[in-house]
């Protein structure tokens, strides 16, 4: 490939020469050394692969046209920016040239020479330009030739592409306590609650018609009416105050039981339905003096002492003491009787409900748990720890992390269970504590979640071959993505296979899995698929060194082009 390029001085290096007696440099022309040293660079299009840039230089030499007694060098170079460097040299000697052994050029016949180049890319060398700086020695003399130009192409990139996937879903357990052998993220629910006079049974107007229970009949109605919900099961959890009148009434909760379930079911529209006729459709709890639920009412009140009366309540000696403690303190305090004791006269109402997981991507799932809004959830499950873990579970599921984490704090309380401990490894993981949240996984690694989780830990660590037996539990796309960047890329690209893709990236990783097992067809199809659903991963595959060894291929550089 001829170049053309500055000769600055070209004269006076050629009167230089004659003046030193060299007669046979006389020979030396312009159009020589333009010819020769601009030679060929193999590939016309520099490429760096892996970080490195190889490249082959050839010079050829016509007949009578290398001075005898001349050495010459030529420095290739790589100019990027404001900064250079310098590749190996190339030297060449003519036929009489004594005391040195570097490739010599024939006289009579020409020569042609080609040497192996190679140099670490660098940014900023996409655009760079290959010069060649020129020496010509004879003797003791030297003298500089103007530089040439031998590449002015770039250097094409090809690199792994830093694959991403669309967040990492941790995934929460249920106590199945309530429902069993569905995932979390299938179930939902509806709640609601009334509140009592005291000492009494009765359910007021204002509060069968209270917000609450309003919004919760139109979300029972939107479960009664999807086709593809099932209900389960009904938790009714009723509580009395620990106050004289609640406490004298020994009947009081078993009556306020059958009250609000007989409310609930009919307000809900669920009375004689299949469901509401199975005996075991109503799970029952009772409280008849929460005392408990008191004590974490206190403790979230802004009560000044409140320190001092649960103090005060717990060391009593015994029932009739601990009960002329709290009749005093109701006589003194006035917001303990008008708004903490209240909350604890009331009957709660849960409905867990599941859809198919083959539906479950397309319907919406009805979550109403005022309760999580509220002070109150510690307080209507203060003694199920089932109830309190599957309600962060919905909490977790809509995100509300921080409330999540105290209501799972006070079932923990109430008992040391794997469950509970993998859905605080979840709310630390998905808050960004990953060393807490292992730590949690491990404590609970019994349940396949948790072992899950962990896998989901050590992938965002990067450490790809110890996550892989722990997302083994539940094949998706996340142990697809762990195989693939372990280069375990035959299992990853069975894991493809038999998974659900969901984006452009999963096709397309698909296609680098089945590109670096060499598969071209379902490397073929997979990149297509990847490439309509996301157009600018063309620009991707093209320089992808996953698909390097496809550059000549017809198929691949019709789907890049």
């Amino acid at each position: 490939m001829k170049r053309t390029f500055l000769m600055t001085g070209l004269a006076v290096l050629t009167l230089a020469f004659f003046m030193t007696g060299c007669n046979s440099m006389k020979k030396l022309q312009k159009e020589v050394i333009e010819t020769a040293v601009v030679g060929y660079v193999n590939p016309e299009q520099l490429e760096s692969v892996n970080g490195v840039v190889n490249f082959n230089y050839t010079i050829n030499f016509a007949p009578k046209q290398f001075d005898k007694k001349m050495i010459l060098k030529i420095t290739p170079k790589i100019q990027y920016g404001s900064q250079m460097m310098n590749l190996q040299p190339m030297f060449l000697q003519g036929e009489n040239v004594k005391n040195a052994s570097y490739p010599v050029v024939n006289y009579d016949k020409g020569t042609s020479f080609t040497q192996k180049m190679s140099f670490n890319f660098k940014p900023g060398m996409e655009n760079g330009v290959l010069w060649a700086d020129i020496e010509a020695m004879r003797g003791n003399k030297s003298f500089m030739l103007s530089p040439v130009i031998l590449n002015k192409n770039g250097i094409k990139v090809w690199k792994q592409p830093a694959f991403t996937l669309d967040g990492v879903n941790y995934v929460p357990a249920m106590t199945e306590t309530f429902v069993s052998d569905v995932p979390a993220e299938a179930v939902g629910v509806v709640s609601g609650y009334v509140m009592f006079p005291l000492g009494k049974s009765t359910i007021s107007q204002a509060e069968q018609n209270s917000p609450v229970m309003t919004q919760a009949v139109k979300a029972m109605e939107k479960v009664l009416a999807d086709k593809n919900a099932k209900i389960t099961n009904m938790f009714i959890y009723v509580s009395n105050s620990p106050e004289g009148a609640e406490r004298l009434n020994k009947n009081l909760a078993n009556t306020r039981f059958r009250s609000a379930k007989s409310f609930f079911e009919k307000d809900l529209k669920l009375q004689n339905t299949p469901m509401a006729r199975n005996p075991k459709f109503v799970v029952q709890q009772t409280v008849t003096e929460n005392w408990n639920g008191l004590y974490m009412l206190l403790g979230d009140s802004n009560i000044k002492n409140k320190d001092q009366i649960i103090k005060d309540l717990k060391s009593a000696p015994n029932a009739t003491a601990r009960n002329k403690v709290i009749d005093s303190y109701i006589a003194k305090i006035p917001e303990l009787k008008e708004v903490i004791l209240p909350v604890l006269r009331r009957a709660d109402f849960f409905v867990f409900y599941t859809v198919p997981t083959t539906v479950q991507e397309d319907v919406q799932l009805t979550y109403f748990v005022p309760q999580l809004t509220e002070k109150t959830p510690a307080v209507t499950a203060q003694t199920n720890w089932q109830l309190l873990n599957d309600l962060a579970v919905m909490a977790i599921n809509n995100k509300e992390y921080s409330k999540a984490q105290k209501i799972l704090e006070a079932a923990v309380a109430l008992k040391q269970d794997a469950t509970v401990n993998n859905n605080l490894g979840v709310i630390h993981a998905q808050m960004g504590h990953k060393r807490e949240a292992a730590q949690y996984f491990d404590k609970a690694k019994i349940r396949k979640e948790a072992r899950y989780n962990m896998g989901l830990i050590l992938m965002q660590n990067g450490e790809y071959a110890k996550a892989i037996p722990y997302l083994k539990d539940k094949p998706n796309i996340n142990l697809a993505y762990a195989q693939l960047m372990n280069n375990d890329n035959r299992a990853a690209l069975e894991t493809f296979r038999k998974i659900k893709m969901q984006n452009a990236m999963d096709y397309y990783m698909q296609a680098v899995a089945a590109a670096r097992i060499k598969d071209t067809k379902e490397m073929a199809v997979s990149l297509q698929k990847a490439i309509q659903m996301q157009p600018d991963l063309k620009n991707w595959a093209a320089t992808d060194i996953s698909f390097y060894p496809y550059k000549g291929d017809p198929v691949y550089m019709q789907i890049v082009k």
